[in-house]
């Protein structure tokens, strides 16, 4: 069978991104079974997987995503004689014979709508039904997601599946005391921190996190270490150097890949107060290094962290200081969450992810 695999997100250095780019990784040199023809927007990913032999790398390009998914996708997946069309986000195109394959990351939108512009809750509610409906197959990232498009948008059950997300290798416990220091030297780290990787979006609820931050500090010496594409955003938005309390923090901004296991390796804890996160990639990256996680009990963190975390209300600053003041204070706890951690972690891996979703595909044949 050849498959076509449209990449258009590959370069994202985010959530989808890493999903699309550990997903190839691991589902291509594993299944020299079928053929894949892979579907690039940009050049920059041109040549990574040339050494296949059952791979072909194709550079397809249109004016935005729309003209590149409904008009350019299909026309190339007919030139390519694909036989199924697989997408690692959420669209498919309407205008092929093809069998098509989606990704879904979430139901966000139909959930928590205050969270998005109007337009944009708009788009969704009018084309993710479409988009549903013309698939053959849906992948879920969670159970959660799952459940959401089933009760939600009508998905029949059968149609879709759940594969979770993994984590990579490079995140694991470190031991490399030399490494360790140059990342706290390289970021200018304090010896104890609450670590946070979320990046400037309504979502990752700030504003409540900062609220338990501040309280936090009232009680005992804190600090705060926060990633994330645009977080700086927030020194301003929440006047953070007016009550000193960005004395007890650090931005770091985006951090690359291979800087981020050693930070969780360093933190004390993290935090991720998300209102609604549909898988949450840093919870199980965390969990493989051995720091302990504070999750909101709401979305699919509880289902992720599973008996590793502390559930906190995400809309509750004091239950958050108070869970963070325990994971502070208490270091039987922690080594008891540092466990946990490891072991529900170990479950989390791009191998399964590509495993499964190699099966779900096959199915189409």
């Amino acid at each position: 069978m050849r498959i076509g695999i449209m990449l258009r997100a590959i370069e994202e250095k985010q959530g989808i991104g890493i999903y699309s780019l550990n997903l190839m990784d691991e589902l291509l040199p594993l299944d020299a079974r079928n053929e894949y023809v892979l579907f690039y927007k940009s050049p920059a990913f041109l040549g990574r997987y040339a050494h296949l032999p059952h791979v072909e790398e194709r550079l397809v390009q249109a004016p935005g995503k729309f003209a590149w998914d409904q008009i350019r996708i299909p026309w190339e997946a007919r030139k390519a004689a694909v036989h199924v069309l697989f997408h690692t986000k959420f669209t498919v195109p309407f205008a092929t014979g093809r069998k098509t394959a989606m990704t879904v990351h979430g139901a966000s939108w139909f959930v928590r709508p205050e969270l998005y512009p109007r337009w944009d809750i708009a788009y969704i509610r009018a084309v993710m039904p479409l988009y549903c409906r013309k698939a053959d197959l849906i992948l879920a990232n969670s159970d959660l997601t799952r459940n959401d498009f089933i009760r939600i948008l009508h998905v029949p059950p059968e149609k879709i599946r759940t594969v979770r997300l993994g984590t990579h290798p490079r995140f694991h416990v470190l031991t490399d005391t030399a490494l360790l220091d140059e990342t706290r030297r390289k970021f200018n780290l304090p010896e104890s921190f609450i670590f946070s990787v979320i990046k400037y979006d309504p979502r990752k609820n700030f504003k409540n996190l900062i609220a338990a931050f501040r309280l936090l500090r009232k009680r005992i010496p804190c600090s705060l270490v926060v990633a994330g594409i645009g977080c700086e955003r927030y020194i301003q938005e929440y006047r953070l150097a007016e009550d000193g309390t960005l004395n007890a923090m650090r931005f770091l901004g985006w951090v690359d890949q291979n800087d981020l296991p050693a930070l969780y390796n360093l933190a004390t804890c993290m935090l991720f107060p998300s209102v609604y996160e549909e898988f949450g990639i840093p919870t199980c990256e965390a969990m493989a290094c051995g720091c302990p996680v504070v999750v909101s009990n709401t979305g699919a963190l509880p289902e992720i962290a599973g008996p590793a975390g502390l559930l906190v209300d995400p809309f509750n600053p004091t239950e958050m200081a108070d869970a963070l003041e325990r994971v502070l204070t208490d270091s039987t706890l922690r080594a008891d969450m540092r466990q946990k951690g490891l072991a529900q972690a170990a479950s989390f891996t791009w191998r399964r992810c590509a495993e499964e979703t190699r099966e779900a595909l096959n199915a189409l044949r």
